[in-house]
């Protein structure tokens, strides 16, 4: 309830800021996106979420049902599993102070997303080339990172500083 209240009013804030500089809807969806509180409470729906179809998977193996109906209801559900786990990595990697968790939770997993939370451990440890480096080829090879607010403005930060000591940058 609470959690909705909030996001109305943020709604009512940046649709009075909007008519005001002319923006788009599209802006509007994004500045949600980058309160803290926001992400947060995304995290914990998303956690629930995977808890929930976790519990359901078990159910679904514990019954042993070979059934083509069974088969397919397991994969289904492992599926959906599988996108929630990397969801709960890249809206919990929107902050420092979780990287060390999501490195954990993406273990045994193959998400080429985790160079992009290498690239910010990297930075966060003030290794600010090898941070660089591997956002450089990571945006390289997929062109961007959308709806990711802190790679983003790390990687941004990361080309002003480049562009500040006079080393030139060009995709």
């Amino acid at each position: 309830m609470v959690e909705k209240m909030a996001a109305a009013y943020r709604k009512a804030q940046m649709g009075i800021a909007s008519s005001l500089a002319g923006t788009t809807g599209s802006i509007l969806d994004e500045t949600a996106f980058y309160d803290a509180g926001y992400m947060d409470a995304q995290v914990k729906r998303v956690q629930k979420e995977i808890s929930s179809v976790t519990k359901e998977l078990e159910v679904n193996i514990d019954l042993k049902d070979s059934s083509e109906y069974g088969i397919k209801k397991k994969r289904e559900l492992m599926k959906r599993r599988e996108r929630l786990v990397f969801r709960l990595v890249f809206l919990a990697s929107n902050s420092f102070k979780n990287l060390d968790d999501c490195v954990k939770i993406a273990e045994g997993h193959k998400y080429s997303f985790m160079k992009c939370v290498e690239g910010l451990l990297a930075y966060d440890r003030g290794q600010k080339e090898k941070a660089f480096s591997i956002l450089e080829k990571y945006y390289k090879e997929h062109k961007s990172v959308e709806g990711h607010f802190l790679i983003n403005k790390v990687f941004g930060m990361l080309l002003a500083e480049r562009d500040r000591a006079g080393r030139q940058y060009r995709f």
